[in-house]
């Protein structure tokens, strides 16, 4: 066995290791869906997402592993992080380096591993995303090209940055997708799953309470809600739509959503909304994304002053559902993300105090833009609205309620269009 060496950048490659924040945190979900993807793009019995320590090698995620770290000496993966390019082994037991390696000769015993390099927000290899199987095996040009693919999509979750550069991966991700949609229908079930894993949990405690429904229209869709807190007392919460559906719809609604969960937009004030979509604009124009535009509700709460300031882009009105059983609209007619040049974008933003049990929906425009019927008149935004009030008790929206009758009204228990639902009370 050839234990690996530690290249000449180990100091600024730990250092990037540990900015990225990752190193003995609990399982996620949308880790473990890449490395199931990975396994059946490969056919593979084992797959992982490594990060090397300084003296250990330790699992993110894994599928068909028992243990959850070795040391480096012995991991396949300290020798793929010293390169650029995947590290394919077709027999281990054939390879100096690796023939008598005790994860060789012993469990879980290797005999194929291929590696790829996943790079730290700094640009140092911090880890890997690796196949491996008891057998000798090879991989053909396209599972290469995809594994490369799926490599990159693990890396921008690992850093979260370089907006631009991912989208372009993510396009890439996609036409190697469609070149093999036949034979990857579990892998896009996964991909869906994935999607709306992003969506936080409903979260039922005061002052602010969230809770939401998601009903695509198709394996992808283009909707995506969130929520987080942006400042102290302050918590931004928003619904996107980008146009269409499918997979690229829903990579460039992963992309925005990535961009505003994590504010990775430069220079921008995440509690101002007109910021926010004005810097939303300047990045995602239209020509750079396959001619894909978004629309978007974008709103801050400020629970030490009740006070909600929004912003629309392109995004028809949030419902404001008053205390005293009244409804106000919130947000001005603009243009859709994407579809004018920066400088000429301008939002409207908007301030109002909320009072106690006052309460906010957001929702996509699948919601009312579906006719009677299947082919009769379209229900529209002020028909919907009554449905809204119609389905309210105790102060807040009956969400299953509401889908039931929108469901009725059309005459068929599926919807055309992605439809989306996110109330917000205020407690």
């Amino acid at each position: 066995m050839v234990a690996p060496i530690k290249p000449p950048n180990e100091i600024e490659r730990i250092a990037d290791l540990r900015a990225a924040r990752i190193l003995d945190t609990p399982r996620e979900l949308r880790y473990d869906q890449i490395v199931k993807l990975a396994c059946t793009i490969a056919d593979t019995s084992m797959s992982y997402i490594a990060l090397i320590d300084s003296d250990r090698q330790w699992l993110k995620a894994k599928c068909g592993l028992t243990f959850n770290q070795t040391g480096r000496e012995e991991s396949f993966c300290g020798h793929t992080i010293l390169r650029d390019e995947p590290l394919i082994i077709q027999d281990a037991t054939k390879d100096p380096r690796f023939q008598n390696n005790p994860l060789v000769t012993g469990e879980p015993y290797i005999r194929f591993y291929a590696g790829f390099p996943l790079a730290g927000p700094n640009g140092y290899n911090i880890g890997t995303l690796c196949i491996a199987d008891t057998k000798p095996k090879s991989l053909n040009t396209q599972q290469q090209q995809v594994l490369r693919e799926l490599a990159k999509l693990t890396e921008h979750e690992l850093q979260m940055v370089d907006i631009i550069s991912t989208q372009h991966e993510l396009i890439e991700t996609k036409r190697q997708l469609e070149l093999t949609q036949k034979q990857l229908k579990q892998e896009l079930d996964d991909a869906a799953n994935y999607i709306k894993s992003l969506i936080p949990h409903p979260q039922t405690t005061a002052p602010i309470q969230f809770d939401w429904r998601y009903i695509s229209s198709s394996i992808l869709g283009g909707d995506l809600i969130g929520y987080h807190e942006v400042a102290p007392c302050k918590t931004a919460f928003y619904l996107l739509d980008v146009c269409g559906h499918g997979v690229s719809s829903s990579l460039l609604a992963s992309t925005v959503f990535s961009t505003i969960r994590n504010q990775t937009l430069p220079h921008t004030d995440f509690t101002q909304p007109k910021r926010v979509l004005a810097a939303l604009n300047k990045t995602f124009q239209m020509h750079r994304h396959q001619n894909k535009f978004f629309t978007i509700w974008y709103g801050v709460y400020n629970s030490a002053k009740h006070e909600l300031t929004y912003a629309a882009g392109g995004h028809h009105p949030a419902s404001l559902f008053n205390p005293d059983k009244s409804l106000t609209p919130l947000g001005e007619p603009n243009f859709m993300i994407g579809a004018l040049p920066d400088e000429q974008f301008d939002p409207i933003q908007e301030t109002v105090t909320l009072k106690p049990q006052s309460e906010i929906l957001l929702f996509s425009d699948g919601a009312f833009e579906i006719r009677k019927n299947i082919n009769g008149p379209f229900l529209g935004l002020e028909e919907f609205n009554k449905i809204c009030l119609s389905n309210r008790s105790n102060n807040t929206c009956n969400l299953d309620a509401i889908i039931d009758t929108l469901k009725s009204y059309q005459g068929i228990p599926t919807f055309k269009d992605d439809l989306t639902l996110l109330k917000i009370f205020i407690s």
